[in-house]
């Protein structure tokens, strides 16, 4: 098992303020505690429009060994107030891996991911356990029967902060979506077999559409890999914008429905 660092940003629209960002603080980053990092921008074509999603444009997740403190994490990912404009909000969180899950065409290289989706999530405390339950030994085994589906990993959060008015604060946890899910896809397009499981799973028409969780989901294109990999296969190079493959000729899948908030 791993640790994660994920921030979220929207780096006030500025040009220099995002060219420091995934040019310099980034790769400064990466360099100074050797580890992985993707950086990634959200989809326009939101097809989960009854869900809220996250905040932020820009998405940089960091793969970090467990011997990293969360504090010492935090304190390289965290911006610096002297290089973006004070408009600037980034939400960094760190997660502890409780279970990972690899499809077939998982090779061991994260570079191969082109499409995440993250969702975070708390369940009602009266079917908590069932729903991490379900998610482990009902769901996600169901998901990964989608070939583009690399790897899915589920994670429980250990710390936050927030940077905002040119300083950065820690959150208190226990008031955030303790779960996060990330759903990694070898491919541009969110794969339409995904979309029947969805709406054929008797757990997610119970536990996500029955008002028995709160959450959040939003997708994600990878435009850039820390170290860089410039091979025509990265996923910069396969850019493009994410659709759901239109359904086959005559199918009657059910919509994955809409979400209920308690």
């Amino acid at each position: 098992m791993s640790r994660l660092a994920l921030v979220w940003t929207d780096l006030a629209d500025d040009t220099n303020a995002k060219s420091f960002y995934q040019d310099t603080h980034i790769p400064n980053v990466v360099a100074k505690l050797g580890i992985t990092a993707r950086h990634a921008e959200v989809v326009e074509e939101d097809i989960f429009k009854e869900v809220p999603n996250i905040e932020g444009r820009y998405m940089t997740v960091y793969d970090v060994p467990l011997r990293n403190k969360a504090l010492e994490i935090d304190a390289y990912i965290q911006l610096d107030d002297l290089k973006v404009p004070k408009t600037t909000k980034a939400d960094a969180r760190i997660y502890d891996e409780c279970a990972n899950w690899f499809g077939e065409e998982w090779a061991g290289h994260a570079r191969d991911v082109q499409m995440l989706i993250i969702v975070l999530w708390q369940p009602d405390a009266a079917v908590h356990d069932e729903v991490i339950d379900w998610l482990q030994n009902d769901f996600v085994p169901g998901m990964l029967e989608s070939p583009e589906l690399l790897r899915t990993r589920f994670l429980k959060l250990q710390h936050a902060s927030i940077y905002e008015d040119g300083k950065s604060k820690t959150m208190d946890t226990n008031n955030m979506y303790q779960y996060m899910t990330i759903w990694e896809f070898d491919c541009e397009d969110l794969p339409w077999e995904i979309m029947v499981y969805l709406g054929s799973s008797k757990g997610w028409r119970h536990y996500m559409e029955g008002g028995y969780m709160q959450w959040q989901m939003t997708q994600y294109l990878t435009n850039r890999t820390y170290p860089e990999d410039k091979s025509s296969n990265s996923p910069v190079a396969k850019r493009a914008s994410i659709r759901v493959n239109s359904p086959p000729q005559g199918s009657d899948a059910e919509s994955p429905g809409r979400n209920t908030r308690s």
